[in-house]
């Protein structure tokens, strides 16, 4: 799970980030990380990397802008509906608003709370977010877990998987995100029979392919995405490809 701030006060930035790693390693928690910045639009194209059940902290008054953090958490709950929203600030008065915005935030922190009332608020929240972490984000998923990495993705979304120049990194494109982590990617296609490693350097889902290119050696998939296929694995791409979807048929 990813925890994303946004706060543009160094010092308050600096004491919630702090505050979230000590509850993660208080409580154990696991695959953990913490991203923190001043920015909006930094926040915001970070989340084109997210996976599933991600925790948003977000302070409401971003450079004078009182209802900043609030168009925030709408561009983010259109990115990342299953995204975890809290929303931090000094401006009590505006909780009435936050339901205008229909961003479904978990909770309102007023920061001018006691230190060990904001804590317990935070760490109640962390805890919440990180319960639904199992809970699955559609009916059809797939779910990888490994000790560098935990996600869950819509198998309807996944187009394929890929190789990249770190060792060990994988790189997941789907029809509205990218992913990278660490795995093989022979972990991968071991995962659903819809998983097909076409190639040393790809993995394919079966059920989104369009087309195989025996030509230039290409899958196709909706949206101009493409992977490589090779020529010994082509044959075999074609037939899996037909076969599942045969199945259904």
């Amino acid at each position: 799970m990813n925890i994303y701030i946004l706060e543009d006060n160094l010092i308050q930035r600096q004491h919630l980030e702090r505050m979230i790693k000590e509850l993660v390693l208080r409580h154990q928690l696991r695959n953990i990380n913490v991203f923190s910045t001043a920015r909006p639009e930094l926040l915001l194209s970070q989340i084109e990397r997210a996976a599933d059940h991600q925790l948003y902290f977000l302070d409401l008054e971003i450079g004078r802008e009182a209802q900043k953090g609030l168009a925030v958490a709408k561009e983010i709950r259109e990115k990342d509906p299953f995204g975890t929203i809290v929303l931090v600030t000094t401006h009590s008065e505006l909780a009435p608003v936050t339901f205008e915005y229909r961003v479904a935030a978990l909770d309102f922190i007023e920061k001018d709370l006691g230190e060990q009332e904001f804590i317990r608020k935070v760490e109640e929240c962390l805890l919440i977010a990180d319960s639904r972490r199992t809970l699955p984000v559609s009916p059809d998923n797939f779910s990888f877990e490994n000790k560098y990495t935990s996600f869950q993705i819509p198998f309807s979304d996944i187009l394929y998987f890929e190789t990249m120049e770190i060792a060990h990194k994988i790189r997941l494109i789907t029809k509205s995100k990218v992913l990278d982590f660490y795995a093989e990617l022979n972990e991968i296609a071991g995962c659903d029979e819809r998983l097909f490693r076409c190639h040393r350097a790809f993995v394919v889902n079966l059920a989104n392919i369009r087309l195989v290119d025996k030509k230039n050696k290409l899958v196709l998939f909706d949206q101009d995405e493409r992977c490589s296929v090779s020529r010994r694995l082509q044959k075999e791409t074609i037939e899996r490809m037909e076969a599942y979807k045969n199945s259904f048929s």
